[in-house]
């Protein structure tokens, strides 16, 4: 394993520097009448295209050498969610190594006053030529070691 940056500035377990809002839709609803387990990693995956733009690797297409690959995704549901409501979905950095870092998910309901949800994706920068792992570029280090929790 690489080195890892922890986030020595931000020691608080409360930090999540990204926290997107986002209304929870009537359609977003399943036949039991509350959200359907998908759409908690849908709302994952939009904080996480946000961190993605914040240390400049949403930036993809044909020729791009390298960028990151969502290699694992994990939920773990704490209370269901039913419209109307407004989550935040929050985002934080963690385990940053040479070639790879985690990133912790958090939902929260507005309506429940409560985290509904809680994450991991762990995300690894590859060549995309050749599907081997790269290191993190010095740039994106800095920038996820301001996103640490």
């Amino acid at each position: 394993m690489g080195n890892k940056i922890t986030g020595q500035d931000h020691q608080d377990q409360d930090y999540w520097p990204i926290s997107i809002p986002i209304v929870v839709g009537w359609g977003d609803m399943d036949s039991l009448g509350h959200v359907n387990n998908t759409r908690f990693l849908r709302w994952f995956e939009d904080a996480r295209i946000e961190l993605f733009r914040r240390i400049g690797t949403l930036e993809l297409g044909p020729e791009t050498r390298s960028g990151p690959i969502l290699a694992r995704v994990e939920c773990v549901f704490r209370s269901p969610v039913r419209h109307p409501d407004v989550i935040a979905s929050e985002i934080r950095a963690n385990d940053v190594g040479t070639d790879r870092y985690t990133l912790e998910h958090r939902i929260l309901s507005e309506q429940q006053q409560q985290v509904v949800a809680l994450g991991s994706s762990r995300i690894i920068e590859v060549d995309y030529r050749t599907g081997e792992k790269v290191p993190l570029s010095a740039e994106i280090l800095t920038a996820l070691k301001q996103l640490c929790g």
